[in-house]
């Protein structure tokens, strides 16, 4: 399976440690340790932080041949404080994935791709997603809501939302956008009516719920609630996204959405366990990866 994340590469400052990140290139990292290809479509400034990001991907082994580097503006870079495990962002504004260009030619084959909200706060480069959306065929689009203070629009949001064939978001999410185009708060089973009745090529929406784990609706199907097991929590940084990267992993390769949410729900609550959003898996996560494989 081989997937194209577009958006942000940055790095998260916690406590004075660079710790490379953005949802897309975590997805895309997290991607590749569940056994699939990964490329991350971004941009980098040519500063000491992009090179270092660079030296990060390859280590990561990442396809690069989509990161572009900006003469003009700086690498990403996002402060972060945890309190009981939980992080507030501050997040630079005007940086080099704000302005990523869209490539001269269709991209080659990829099973699907994925995107988030952040990385279109700028026209720049969301015009570059709209024109990988309209020039480009997928087998499945998600879209990860994962919104962030001052990073998105009602329009973005529509347009997200009218793009992408899996829809993941939380709970709070839930309310702002029922909100936003509802113009009314409503609980997760009238949203999921709302977005299924108006968005005909949206199949399947993902709720995740943190240590409650998540809800599945597949359009035409009742709910299906996944729970979690308990972890300790270090650090939730990037558990989101190793949830979306290893639920579209197993996904892609054939799993039912049941078994597909299980992994993702084991995934993200080892990320959680752990410090940074990429910590190597565990060897007992690696089996429970093989036996997925083993059932194909």
């Amino acid at each position: 399976m081989k997937v194209i994340a577009f958006g942000e590469i940055l790095w998260d400052v916690i406590d004075g440690q660079y710790l490379i990140g953005g949802a897309p290139l975590n997805f895309a990292a997290h991607f590749k340790q569940c056994g699939g290809e990964s490329a991350i479509y971004s941009k980098v400034g040519n500063d000491e932080n992009g090179r270092r990001a660079i030296e990060k991907l390859k280590a990561l082994q990442l396809d690069l041949n989509f990161v572009q580097t900006d003469n003009i503006h700086p690498t990403g870079l996002v402060n972060v404080i945890l309190k009981n495990g939980q992080p507030a962002y501050t997040i630079d504004k005007d940086v080099a994935y704000d302005y990523i260009l869209p490539p001269l030619e269709s991209l080659p084959d990829f099973d699907a791709l994925y995107f988030g909200t952040l990385a279109q706060r700028n026209e720049t480069s969301r015009n570059t997603l709209i024109k990988l959306l309209r020039n480009n065929i997928f087998q499945h689009i998600f879209y990860d809501v994962n919104l962030r203070k001052d990073g998105y629009t009602q329009n973005i949001i529509l347009d997200s939302l009218g793009s992408c064939t899996i829809l993941k978001l939380n709970d709070e999410e839930v309310n702002t956008l029922s909100s936003m185009i509802w113009h009314k708060e409503m609980n997760f089973d009238e949203f999921m009516r709302n977005v299924f009745d108006s968005y005909a090529q949206i199949k399947t929406i993902i709720l995740t719920k943190g240590s409650k784990g998540c809800s599945i609706y597949e359009k035409g199907s009742e709910v299906i609630e996944v729970p979690s097991l308990p972890v300790v929590v270090k650090d939730t940084v990037g558990a989101g996204d190793a949830f979306s990267a290893s639920f579209l992993y197993s996904y892609l390769i054939g799993c039912q959405v049941t078994e597909s949410a299980v992994l993702a729900n084991r995934i993200a609550g080892f990320v959680a366990s752990q410090e940074g959003p990429i910590p190597n898996y565990s060897d007992s996560l690696k089996i429970e990866i093989s036996k997925i494989h083993g059932k194909r």
